[in-house]
């Protein structure tokens, strides 16, 4: 017999490295080191879960810490348990990475500390998988589901946190609603077998079980009873010991390291393998993998039934119904339109600048000396305050004033130039702030700061915005992000003085547009007449740009194709809505939903819209060189094309009466008023004063109707835009352009309103003279003529109504002058060039 006489050799052998067990433990192996270990661990999950359940009721409340630049100041205080501290980890866990999944954080730091107190013995490397792996299955599962339930009161990010909805979004994209939903079935039932595998085999259980339930429904008493008896008799011991015997057979060597490490704690190796099913187990069990895996019983497949009949062929399909032509592999397939350019990527904001050195903070001296002027201000006026406090912004402060009882609003806003002589500072607007009790004084900042581009895209607010068109403006006073869908506006009016901004908020408009939309959604046909304001994005044209199918150029800068465009852009109006008729829907949305489920047959005209966005800068300057030739299409487009997904941004730099006319504010709910010169100026966008009190350089004010915001516009520099469209046309884009529709004048000219072919006599020959002394005088009347001129009354009326269809002079008003709409000789030549 050799084996006992080896035996004490190895056990020789094996003893011999516990001669190191007389050396001193270093302080960090002790178990008082160890005790303070568990300390810290149990400490910082407990106070984890209290800041982060705190948070889920207090996080709208302390939004403001996040911008405030003194937030570690004692006299501001947090509504979350957790302190300011608690409030910026809990957001930090729960909207910016794994929403309500976040939560298994403090219990894997929960069961670090079990461990440590050596309460109970847990696998730390498989509890961090397995919280890992929650945190990133359960984040995802919670996004899912709360797309369907839309809302902006969960969290600031969703349920899911902002990677659960990067995520989501993204999977959906790639393969669909209803393959994300069962993907998660999946990755969820594994998820839940590592917690528990004995769940999985109930459930197999109870799979076997219905094939035979089906079969013999007779038996079920006894099948039952014998199932039941093998369920409680023989499977669960045996599921139930594998795991522990596993678990013991893994302890071991973690039992003899503890061992190494002291020798006042002999027992505590043997503690995993002494415990039983008997004991307390905590609320978060981790299990082993079972050693085998249970095959369930695969029930029969029941056979196609022979009756059925084939799939008729295309020649006899009846309706639009496309899915009815497609095998039942494709009809799974959802169509995507970014298909025709699967490795687009978007741009990013890396590319962008961040002015970090352009960023001002309002100092608290600046804070107390523009508050003791306001008070000692109103109390010269005897009118007394009950509470002041101040909100900073990038570059306007808002003090709000809580008048004291008694007190009427009118009394202070009457007061409006008088604070502003005393705060000797620009920019000071008083306003009422709607919903509260307050009112509130805006005040320039001595040192402005400038918002980036790159600050806004990256904002979660935006970047998580579930929008058909978002676009993003800038920072309102308080620092939040102004952001909104174009689609819903469903037109903007911008206008503005010159170098007040207007140009640096177009290029913000269409920045957001380009890093939110693929260039097969989106289109944009850009007029520019003055050459040089949009002439960056020219690049762009294989990927988002739009053109009549004989233009040389996709940026339109002369005056005749701007007619011929937006013809042409009516023409695809009428076109779309043919489509939109014949698909027995409303607007674009519900159509492009209907074909992308491939349930609009494309063999009989059907195809995919995408949404086109119309720029024109310099409004003013086509309305003068092309007068009703230009208003009447943007007219037509603004009062209809909002349906079928055409949608106007018109910028102007003129806000007259004469330019922005009462068609073009009742179809413009949306507007943007940077710094004008005077009240009238305001009154005329906006309905109110207010514009010329900017300050100016981004300083505007966004209207959409009812609401009024004062907004510091995003900046992105000229270098910025080259960057961009580099990056974007570097990519594979289509073959050119997107082509609109031909357009053919009806009359063959130059689109200039022609005399009918029965009129011999054509146009009066001093229609030319006549209308240089109408536009040099800038009265349109016909007596003016007859006592410049020497012409009798019904000629010159004739006269005046030959201008009236060149579009020189507006229409008749009996006894008053006509509108003069060309303000300048050099316009006015061009009109006349084409006679």
């Amino acid at each position: 017999m050799k084996k006992p006489a080896q035996s004490p050799k190895k056990s020789a052998k094996a003893r011999k490295p516990r001669q190191s067990e007389n050396r001193p433990t270093p302080w960090y192996k002790t178990k008082y080191a160890r005790f303070g270990y568990a300390l810290i661990c149990g400490a910082l999950a407990l106070y984890l879960l209290i800041s982060m359940v705190s948070y889920l009721f207090t996080w709208d409340n302390d939004q403001s810490l996040l911008f405030h630049p003194e937030w570690m100041n004692s006299d501001i205080l947090a509504d979350n348990d957790g302190g300011k501290m608690g409030f910026r980890w809990a957001k930090f866990l729960i909207s910016d990475l794994f929403g309500l999944a976040a939560f298994l954080i403090p219990v894997f730091l929960g069961g670090v500390a079990v461990t440590l107190f050596r309460i109970r013995q847990v696998k730390l490397l498989r509890l961090f998988l397995v919280s890992l792996y929650g945190c990133i299955i359960l984040s995802l599962t919670f996004s899912f589901l709360a797309s369907f339930f839309p809302s902006d009161d969960w969290f600031m990010n969703g349920l899911g946190g902002s990677y659960g909805q990067a995520m989501n979004a993204w999977f959906c994209a790639v393969i669909g609603h209803w393959g994300v939903g069962l993907s998660l079935l999946v990755l969820l039932s594994g998820w839940i077998f590592l917690l528990n595998p004995r769940i999985i085999d109930r459930w197999i259980a109870w799979f076997e079980q219905v094939p035979e339930t089906m079969a013999a429904p007779e038996d079920d008493g006894e099948d039952d009873g014998e199932d039941d008896g093998e369920e409680d008799g023989e499977e669960d011991p045996e599921q139930e010991e594998k795991p522990e015997d596993d678990d013991a057979s893994e302890d071991e060597p973690e039992a003899d390291e503890e061992e190494d490490e002291s020798e006042e704690e002999p027992e505590e190796q043997p503690q995993g393998e002494s415990q039983g099913e008997g004991e307390n187990t905590p609320d978060f069990v981790v299990y082993d993998f079972p050693e085998t895996e249970v095959v369930p019983e695969q029930p029969e497949v029941d056979q196609p039934d022979e009756n059925i009949s084939n799939i008729p062929p295309i020649e006899v399909i009846e309706g639009d119904d496309y899915s009815a032509i497609l095998s039942d592999e494709d009809w799974k397939l959802r169509y995507d339109p970014r298909l025709s350019l699967s490795h687009f990527q978007s741009p990013e904001t890396e590319i962008l600048e961040e002015y970090r050195d352009q960023i001002s903070r309002v100092s608290k001296d600046e804070l107390e000396k523009n508050n003791r002027k306001i008070v000692t201000t109103l109390k010269n006026y005897k009118i007394d305050i009950a509470k002041i406090s101040a909100r900073i912004g990038p570059t306007v402060t808002l003090y709000e004033i809580v008048p004291a009882p008694g007190v009427r609003v009118s009394q202070i806003k009457r007061l409006e130039e008088d604070i502003a002589l005393s705060l000797a500072a620009r920019g000071v607007r008083v306003v009422t702030l709607v919903g509260t009790n307050a009112i509130g004084i805006e005040v320039a900042n001595e040192k402005p700061s400038i918002v980036s581009m790159r600050s806004v895209l990256e904002d979660p607010r935006f970047r998580n915005a579930k929008y058909e068109l978002p676009v993003v403006l800038g920072r309102t006073i308080s620092n939040e992000v102004l952001s909104f869908d174009l689609a819903k506006m469903p037109h903007l009016l911008v206008a503005g003085a010159t170098g007040q901004g207007k140009s640096v908020g177009l290029n913000a408009i269409i920045t957001s547009l380009l890093y939110r939309k693929h260039p097969s959604e989106m289109k944009f046909v850009l007029v520019d007449p003055k050459k040089v304001e949009l002439s960056l994005y020219e690049p762009l044209e294989k990927h988002y740009l739009a053109k009549l199918p004989d233009a040389d150029e996709a940026i339109i800068t002369d005056t005749q194709k701007v007619i011929y465009t937006l013809k042409s852009l009516c023409k695809l109006m009428d076109h779309r809505y043919d489509l939109l008729k014949a698909a027995s829907v409303r607007n674009v949305r519900e159509y492009n939903e209907k074909f992308l489920s491939r349930r609009l047959n494309p063999y009989k005209g059907h195809e995919y819209m995408p949404y086109i966005v119309v720029i024109i800068d310099e409004f003013a300057d086509l309305l003068m060189t092309a007068g009703r030739e230009i208003e009447e299409p943007i007219a037509r487009l603004a009062q209809l094309a909002r349906a079928i997904g055409i949608h106007l941004v018109i910028a102007t730099q003129r806000p007259t009466t004469n330019i922005i006319t009462g068609t073009i504010k009742a179809n413009f709910p949306a507007r943007i008023a940077f710094r004008v010169i005077s009240g009238v100026d305001s009154k005329t966008i906006l309905d109110q004063t207010g514009a010329n009190q900017l300050i100016g350089r981004g300083d505007m004010l966004f209207y959409t109707g009812s609401d009024l915001t004062r907004v510091q516009c995003a900046f992105i520099d000229t270098p910025e835009v080259e960057r961009l469209t580099q990056f974007i046309s570097r990519q594979p884009g289509f073959g050119g352009a997107f082509l609109l529709p031909e357009y053919v004048p009806e009359d063959g000219g130059v689109g200039l309103p022609m005399k009918n072919e029965g009129d011999a006599q054509g146009y009066d020959s001093l229609i030319k003279e006549a209308a240089r002394l109408i536009v040099r005088e800038q009265q349109g009347s016909a007596s003016l003529l007859q006592r410049k001129m020497s012409l009798g009354y019904p000629r010159c009326a004739r006269i005046m109504d030959q201008l009236e269809e060149l579009g020189i002079v507006g229409p008749s008003e009996g006894s008053k002058a006509r509108q003069v709409r060309v303000t300048s000789l050099e316009s006015l030549e061009l009109i006349l060039s084409g006679l």
